[in-house]
């Protein structure tokens, strides 16, 4: 039962929420468009910010429902399934294996894991999207914040590597935004809608 459990955590996390929210809204392909990440972010480059919130929520919600309720039913391989949820989103089966970069699902991993540290994670993130406007940015920040929030905050090993490795991915997963970045080249988000 355990690993058909964890079989379906998988599953759950490849759901690709973006894709299919935008081909069933737009009819277009979102791999084709802005970044090709099937992510929240791309989504809201077609959708608006309804579609980054609509994505975002159920992305979370991917990583949120399967662990919690791996976690109450057994424990034991709850850090499992968590890994498979986000491996899920970011190596769908359901795309050939190519998916978004993990932040909302992970998440709601870390909202059923640690939420403390989740919500020190969410202020920086809020704080550093403030100042740059760039969500890459705020997203590798906010896993930073939240491996070292873990690391300092809990007393559990294991979620501490979990969370470190967790976090590295999630950074390694936005390499390229790290070029762009360095090179002044990064997407900047708009907070008010400019006066025409």
């Amino acid at each position: 039962m355990k690993f058909v459990l964890l079989i379906i955590c998988y599953l759950i996390g490849s759901i690709p929420t973006g894709y299919l929210l935008v081909k069933k809204v737009k009819g277009i392909d979102i791999r084709t468009v802005g970044s090709g990440n099937v992510g929240a972010t791309n989504a809201a480059r077609i959708l608006g910010k309804w579609g980054f919130a609509a994505v975002f929520a159920v992305d979370m919600l991917k990583g949120f429902i399967p662990v919690w309720i791996t976690g109450m039913l057994y424990p034991d391989v709850v850090l499992i399934a968590a890994v498979l949820v986000v491996l899920g989103h970011t190596y769908t089966v359901f795309l050939n294996f190519k998916g978004g970069k993990g932040v909302a699902t992970a998440v709601g991993v870390f909202l059923a894991l640690a939420p403390i540290p989740l919500g020190v994670a969410a202020v920086a993130f809020g704080v550093v999207i403030y100042i740059s406007r760039m969500v890459s940015l705020s997203s590798i920040t906010a896993a930073a914040v939240l491996a070292a929030s873990v690391v300092l905050m809990d007393t559990e090993v294991s979620l501490k590597i979990f969370t470190v490795v967790i976090a590295a991915f999630v950074i390694y997963k936005h390499r390229t935004n790290i070029s762009r970045i360095m090179k002044g080249e990064e997407s900047r988000i708009e907070f008010k809608r400019k006066s025409s």
